[in-house]
């Protein structure tokens, strides 16, 4: 226990009562990151410099030492749920609050203090999430556990805060399995470019939804951000670029309009995803966790091709199913449901309840079938929109959305590539023309002499060269923010979400110097030690033509500029297309809406260590 002076007289100054005045809490939105939709608000103490502290943590230990610690929190719970009773259209929120660890420990009463103090200002109960942090080390305190437990019985949800960054990390996950984990913002700092963080990130979020655990993205502060941070899956968002912790209340919203805009562009695969899902919702009747054994058994009665429902929490939250095989027992005994339904027998709805998982109706369908393989066998799940119930996808129905979805896929896609073809190339583009949050680069790869090499070869090793490109594509460029297509023959495209231009024309130069590499071993020995191909030109004359390789076309189109259409991007990429070609260094850029084409700058020089081993330099091989 820390035994400076700042401790030892922290509080002396201050009663309970003053200090909490002299206190304040911010809230700040954590929403869907599909559609901006407030999940809840997060309280985070402020005015802690008023009373002499820089952080919560030395606020609390110093009350900890002076045996006041419970009487504080207790004090501070109670105004923030009194502050967060104000907020506008609170009813559906969740409050997330900061639960001290020692706290936790000493005070076995904790759930009814909360839940007097939730009565006290009309709060559903059940409405706060406590966050535990990984500050302190609760695996080390079997009666943690047992705390832990009774909160949860009492309908309480918790939250792991700042996953990633203490020292207990996976053990605290495993030991106290939380209903949420809060990806720290050290990871989501430039996940968009940073590939390691990402792949952090994507690994954290597989753990949890297999676990059936929810992830909140902290700390967004950019709109690549919050992008990266819903394509990888992350289930909710919070950060300052939607919105920052603010004290004043009334300004505080159930929906944040930033967040809409920002992915709604890139919003057009999973809209096709939401409209396959709701073809196949079924619109089950549901119960209501305080509804009476009679109206359960009355329900089975009026629908008995149902064999269970849904049963939802006061604010229309899935909480899971109730099965009719739950309740045989009792449903086929003489007296089973007058024995239910007498309220000695203290039996409730919920105890009856059986898991089933519940996701967003907004994410993609592989979204869907992850969560549905990582519980136990469910019958189906169960759909919500902005966080309340909106239907029920059954298996059957799961498998035929899938069904769906892959032969729609397979129709588009290019038979020898396998890669996405020109509809889905059409339809990317017309998402990028779409986005104004969002820079990007258009890039159209088109061979060089493929054919001549074509015609001296045959067409099945032309095929070699082309799925050796397609191969290339795919292992070389980054999938996280580049989307490949197949225009037809040997014509490729490729589209980069990525500010960063000069990573771009890095990927791109290595990819155009592996392809030139590779395509060597398609020729023969003596045409490959010639480094030329001898054919027959149109004129009949016996001609020397380079080995093959390929140019490349980039469009730079900026944030700033969403003016343009598909026919200005096909007419411009056209003459970029025989510039490429042209082109020393067979490679050629512009922007949208700019005067003229550019030339490109010089390419610029990578780590060799990132560069492919066998790799020669492009404009060496050019």
């Amino acid at each position: 226990m820390p035994t400076s002076p700042d401790h030892r007289t922290g509080l002396s100054g201050f009663s309970i009562a003053s200090l909490c005045e002299r206190l304040e809490y911010a809230f700040q939105p954590i929403v869907n990151p599909h559609t901006g939709t407030v999940f809840g608000f997060e309280a985070l103490l402020r005015g802690l410099d008023q009373v002499g502290y820089t952080t919560v943590d030395r606020l609390f230990t110093a009350a900890d030492y002076q045996g006041c610690l419970l009487e504080l929190e207790s004090a501070l719970r109670d105004k923030a749920i009194a502050t967060f009773a104000r907020i506008p259209g609170v009813r559906h929120a969740r409050l997330l609050f900061n639960l001290d660890s020692r706290s936790l420990i000493n005070e076995p009463r904790w759930g009814e203090l909360t839940n007097t103090s939730l009565e006290r200002h009309g709060i559903a109960p059940g409405t706060i999430c406590f966050e535990l942090t990984e500050l302190h080390d609760l695996t080390a305190h079997p009666e943690a556990r047992r705390a832990v437990e009774r909160l949860r019985a009492q309908r309480f949800l918790f939250a792991i805060d700042d996953f990633g960054t203490g020292y207990s990390g996976l053990k605290l996950l495993y030991e106290f399995p939380p209903d949420f984990i809060k990806i720290d913002r050290f990871f989501i700092s430039s996940i968009s470019r940073d590939h390691k963080r990402r792949l952090f990130v994507e690994n954290a979020v597989h753990l949890a939804h297999t676990l059936g655990i929810q992830v909140v993205a902290e700390g967004v502060e950019t709109a690549d951000e919050l992008t990266a941070c819903r394509d990888i899956g992350c289930d909710l968002a919070q950060g300052f670029f939607i919105a920052r912790p603010s004290t004043e209340i009334p300004r505080l919203s159930s929906s944040y309009s930033i967040v809409p805009a920002t992915v709604g562009p890139s919003r057009r695969q999973s809209d096709s995803d939401s409209n396959l899902i709701r073809s196949r919702i079924l619109q089950l009747p549901a119960l209501h966790e305080n509804d009476d054994m009679r109206e359960v058994f009355e329900l089975f009665k009026r629908h008995s091709e149902f064999s269970f429902f849904p049963v939802l929490d006061r604010t229309g939250k899935p909480l899971g199913l109730v099965c009719e095989r739950e309740l045989k027992r009792y449903i086929y005994s003489t007296y089973g449901r007058d024995l239910l339904s007498n309220s000695a027998y203290r039996k409730h709805l919920l105890d009856f309840l059986s898991p089933c998982p519940s996701i967003d109706i907004n994410n993609p369908v592989e979204r869907l079938l992850e969560a549905y393989t990582a519980a136990d066998s469910p019958p189906g799940m169960i759909m919500t929109e902005n966080f309340v119930y909106a239907g029920f996808i059954s298996q059957a129905a799961l498998l035929q959305i899938l069904d769906s979805k892959n032969l729609a896929a397979a129709r588009d896609q290019n038979p020898l590539t396998r890669l996405p073809g020109n509809n889905s190339i059409i339809d990317y583009v017309q998402q990028v023309l779409e986005d104004s949050c969002q820079d990007y680069c258009l890039v159209y790869f088109d061979f060089d002499h493929f054919k001549p090499f074509n015609d001296a070869y045959g067409f099945r090793i032309g095929d070699r060269a082309i799925a050796l490109f397609a191969d290339l594509l795919r292992k070389m460029l980054p999938t996280h923010s580049c989307f490949i297509g197949h225009v037809g023959g040997d014509d490729f495209f490729a589209g980069f979400r990525e500010p960063d231009q000069q990573l771009v024309r890095r990927h791109v130069t290595k990819l155009l110097a592996q392809f030139k590499h590779e395509a060597q071993s398609l020729y023969d020995s003596a045409t490959r030690d010639r480094g030329y191909l001898e054919a027959m030109s149109r004129e009949g004359q016996l001609t020397r033509l380079p080995l093959l390789g390929c140019s490349a076309a980039l469009l730079w189109i900026p944030s700033s500029l969403r003016e343009s259409t598909l026919d200005d991007v096909s007419r411009v990429i056209a003459k970029l297309k025989k510039a490429a070609k042209a082109s020393p260094v067979h490679l050629a850029e512009a922007t949208l809406g700019a005067p003229s084409l550019a030339a490109p700058p010089p390419i610029p020089q990578s780590n060799p260590a990132d560069e492919v081993s066998t790799a020669r330099p492009l404009a060496a091989s050019a």
